[in-house]
């Protein structure tokens, strides 16, 4: 009776471990939120800037600015690999946003012609799963409130006019990722001062 009660406090120690694990892997992986945030702050900028002046031929040109984020944050991710063990939560929220980067790209670049003015809404509501995804696997309150955020957002952006949507979307990138990123790279700095 007593080793089936030492097992399952040596089990939830054990789980409390890799969640704080993944936790500081994410915290000190605060700088991928504010890159994306700020590139993807600057691409919807971008297409917004050329909307209003009335290039709407070329006005997704500085989305083409994403692929080489997501080149820079494979080798970031590499080049970080070899300094750290990963854990299996941290392998599962790693890949499950390699999946929804992947579904953005497609969906971004593929159907962007059946999709339209619906684009920016949809991958939103895919951004604002990744981040709760997030949230939830290093249990934090900020990318929390931030996925739900990015989601209701989403929704707003499917009634507003669709040139004023990458304008919501650059604010959202800011607000709901950029800033969030800063944060966690702060509390990541003050653990390891402690």
């Amino acid at each position: 009776m007593k080793t089936d009660k030492l097992s399952v406090e040596k089990n939830f120690e054990l789980i409390s471990q890799v969640i704080t694990q993944a936790r500081n892997r994410f915290e000190e992986n605060g700088f991928i939120y504010l890159f994306w945030g700020l590139l993807n702050a600057l691409t919807s900028l971008g297409q917004f800037i050329l909307l209003q002046k009335e290039y709407y031929a070329i006005s997704w040109y500085p989305y083409l600015l994403m692929p080489i984020g997501g080149v820079f944050t494979i080798f970031y991710f590499r080049k970080k690999k070899g300094k750290r063990q990963g854990n299996q939560i941290a392998k599962i929220v790693s890949y499950g946003w390699l999946f929804l980067a992947i579904n953005m790209f497609v969906v971004a670049f593929v159907f962007f012609p059946t999709l339209k003015e619906n684009l920016i809404p949809v991958t939103l509501i895919l951004l604002s799963v990744g981040i709760f995804i997030s949230a939830i696997a290093i249990k934090s309150r900020l990318l929390l409130f931030s996925g739900i955020l990015i989601n209701l957002s989403a929704f707003i952006c499917f009634s507003i006019k669709w040139i004023y949507q990458p304008l919501l979307m650059s604010i959202i990138s800011i607000v709901a990722v950029a800033i969030p990123g800063i944060i966690l790279m702060i509390q990541h700095k003050k653990k390891q001062n402690v």
